[in-house]
């Protein structure tokens, strides 16, 4: 049954599974506030007895992070109020959460991947966290992947140095396995259905997750590293470093 396109994603329920399709053509699935609250809501809504898929429309990239050029606007504090709510919908959601992921995952995409239960990936996928290139340090980035790495690897990831390829990811447990990229569609969907045929244990994975200490400590530090994200973006130099960003995005 289709639910809804608005919003920059497609809801389709159906029995057992609620897919959730990032689909903002031309923009590389960033993620605008009313995406994240979108996303926030479904998950939110999402039921025990049910799977959240999580997949993009783009065979190219998973999700590109926050929309650049509407926070440059002005609206970082919607947009970080937004990702917020889309975070603890993630860890609270009682329903498992599996990603289907290709390409680049960047910044919130990174986000996702890190607080799905099962990640599929494609050997294309990257995760990046490339703010650090204006001078912001990618605080709720970080504390998320500290919930799942230790924290000199977060950091490494933050600070710019590098992306993850597929096969690294998985060997750090951000991934859950790496099919090739030809057929990627197909077998990702064969691994889909084995996984959902054995829901009694994602169950059991999701219920460990969200009552975990990591999880627990995640969610207590947020309020704290959102307003550090303010002041760190309030900074001198960065508005006009991410502002003179976006201005060449516009000439490309």
């Amino acid at each position: 049954m289709h639910l809804s396109t608005e919003d920059g994603i497609r809801l389709v329920r159906t029995a057992g599974r609620l897919e959730i399709t990032l689909d903002r053509a031309g923009k590389a699935n960033a993620l605008n506030a009313a995406m994240m609250r979108a996303l926030a809501a479904a998950i939110g809504a999402a039921q025990a007895d049910e799977a959240v898929v999580l997949r993009s429309a783009s065979p190219t990239v998973f999700c590109a992070g926050a929309d650049i050029r509407e926070f440059v606007a002005g609206a970082l504090p919607e947009q970080e109020a937004a990702l917020l709510a889309l975070i603890g919908a993630m860890a609270n959601s009682a329903a498992p959460i599996i990603a289907l992921a290709s390409g680049k995952a960047s910044g919130a995409g990174v986000i996702m991947l890190t607080l799905a239960d099962v990640v599929i990936g494609s050997g294309s996928l990257q995760l990046a966290a490339p703010e650090f290139r204006f001078g912001m340090y990618p605080v709720i980035v970080e504390a998320v992947l500290q919930s799942r790495l230790s924290d000199a690897l977060a950091s490494r990831l933050c600070l710019g140095a590098g992306s993850l390829e597929a096969e690294l990811a998985c060997g750090l447990g951000l991934v859950t396995e790496v099919l090739p990229v030809d057929g990627f569609d197909r077998q990702a969907g064969a691994r889909l259905d084995s996984y959902l045929e054995r829901m009694a244990g994602l169950r059991t994975l999701r219920a460990s997750r969200r009552t975990s200490a990591a999880t627990r400590e995640l969610l207590a530090r947020l309020p704290a590293l959102g307003a550090l994200m303010l002041q760190n973006f309030d900074a001198p130099g960065i508005r006009e470093r991410v502002a003179g960003y976006v201005e060449g995005l516009g000439r490309r």
